[in-house]
């Protein structure tokens, strides 16, 4: 393979984050579906209207496995079987894998630990077919567009929420998708009545996301997708985990509209926590955190607590006071 081939078969890299299911690897080229969707990693719409270039095959086998979460978005019928195939592969290199789908699609990959399917009910919404919620498999996980005037009902969000619990959901996180005005054309084209939804969807505010979690919530559902977590022969999986938890707190700490320097600050540690070689919970035991410049005195206090009881009453304190 030349060098400009390997630079466009290799997955472009963000930060992970919360918000956007902690997704840090998004393949560049890919045949998506032709169904409406949403972008997981970037909250834009997806593309149902073109094809990738080059379909599924996005990288070579002969690559370093990745590191962190890589994101396989939604694929044609024909492309299934190709994408499970890297999925599958992926996870034996020890990479976590968020695989996209659609309610009522399958998938042939192993349900195993690493890998992690989110419902996207974007087409479900827009379509009135509500009762395929009903018929996710136990322990789903779904992202919830927040898209004014279509799926931002009040009424629809307990139904939905209702019918996810039922059907044995775990989590349903709310997607506040970035629209343009050439998007908002696009989603009134998948309706029967567009005019009913037109004033809305183009002026309308799109409604908190924090609303959305707070029914979720009364659900029994998750208002955040865990983080998936690596698996050996890739290290540092405990140190994902302290950095999960201090992901949540910054973004939980800032969405409360607390200290926006504070809130940057856990962010920050977060980061470094998931970059960094040492051994976190090596450090936190020996009591030589404090020897670490790149985690402030919070920062600190939270990773001790994770190391020590396995959990933060921080973020506790914060989710708490997020959901009610």
């Amino acid at each position: 393979m030349s060098t400009e081939a390997a630079a466009r078969a290799k997955p472009a890299s963000q930060l992970p984050e919360p918000g956007r299911f902690w997704v840090r690897y998004v393949p560049r080229a890919w045949e998506t579906s032709d169904r409406p969707w949403i972008h997981l990693a970037s909250a834009r719409l997806g593309d149902w209207s073109r094809k990738g270039s080059r379909g599924p095959a996005i990288e070579s086998r002969a690559e370093t496995p990745l590191d962190d979460v890589l994101y396989l978005p939604p694929v044609p019928p024909k492309r299934i079987a190709a994408r499970d195939d890297l999925a599958t592969a992926r996870l034996v290199d020890g990479t976590p894998v968020l695989v996209h789908l659609f309610p009522g699609e399958e998938s042939r990959i192993p349900p195993v630990q690493g890998v992690t399917f989110v419902f996207d009910v974007l087409a479900v919404l827009l379509e009135g077919e509500m009762g395929k919620l009903d018929r996710l498999p136990t322990g789903a996980s779904v992202a919830w567009p927040l898209v004014p005037g279509l799926t931002d009902d009040p009424s629809l969000w307990d139904e939905g929420c209702r019918r996810l619990a039922s059907s044995g959901a775990r989590c349903a996180q709310a997607v506040t998708p970035l629209l343009v005005p050439a998007d908002r054309r696009r989603l009134l084209d998948e309706l029967e009545k567009p005019d009913e939804v037109f004033e809305a969807l183009f002026h309308r505010e799109p409604p908190s996301e924090r609303d959305f979690a707070r029914v979720a919530h009364r659900h029994g559902l998750d208002p955040f997708l865990p983080r998936p977590l690596p698996r050996a022969p890739i290290v540092g999986r405990e140190n994902r985990r302290i950095g999960e938890v201090l992901a949540l707190i910054a973004e939980l700490w800032l969405r409360l509209g607390r200290s926006a320097e504070q809130g940057q600050a856990f962010y920050r540690a977060a980061r470094w926590v998931d970059e960094t070689t040492y051994d976190l919970d090596a450090l936190a035991r020996e009591k030589n955190l404090a020897v670490i410049p790149a985690l402030d005195e919070r920062s600190r206090e939270a990773v001790a607590a994770v190391v020590e009881a396995g959990e933060s009453e921080l973020l506790e304190e914060l989710l708490r006071e997020y959901l009610t």
